[in-house]
């Protein structure tokens, strides 16, 4: 008899609990970043250029799936640029990320085990 951390039913459930847990942070975070309108959201807390001396006007914003958070487009005197994330969305991205990976390893895993498995048995 295996230890129940081995198991892979247990193994195939943290897989499936971390996927579903990692999608509902990403909604979450969508939700966060986008509530209101992605271009009203950049226009009140940013992310700003980092040369905010220069005249900028705001022409839009949008959900960035990497790293987490808004990007936001200005229009300079002669370029259009774009301010992607904030400070703390690495963090918030990794922590996303992260545990989706490690559970879409463990799910892989387990299913090749399945199948190696019903192949033998066969």
């Amino acid at each position: 008899m295996r230890p129940l951390f081995t198991s892979y039913r247990v193994q195939g459930f943290v897989g499936v609990v971390l996927l579903a847990a990692s999608g509902t942070l990403f909604l979450a975070a969508r939700l966060l970043y986008v509530y209101k309108g992605a271009t009203y959201k950049c226009a009140v807390e940013g992310p700003y250029l980092d040369h905010s001396s220069i005249e900028t006007q705001l022409v839009s914003g949008s959900f960035s799936a990497w790293p987490l958070g808004r990007e936001c487009t200005y229009m300079t005197a002669s370029v259009i640029e774009t301010a992607r994330g904030a400070a703390d969305a690495w963090i918030l991205t990794w922590l996303t990320y992260g545990p989706a990976a490690l559970g879409l390893l463990l799910v892989i895993g387990v299913v090749k085990a399945a199948l190696i498995r019903r192949g033998r048995a066969a």
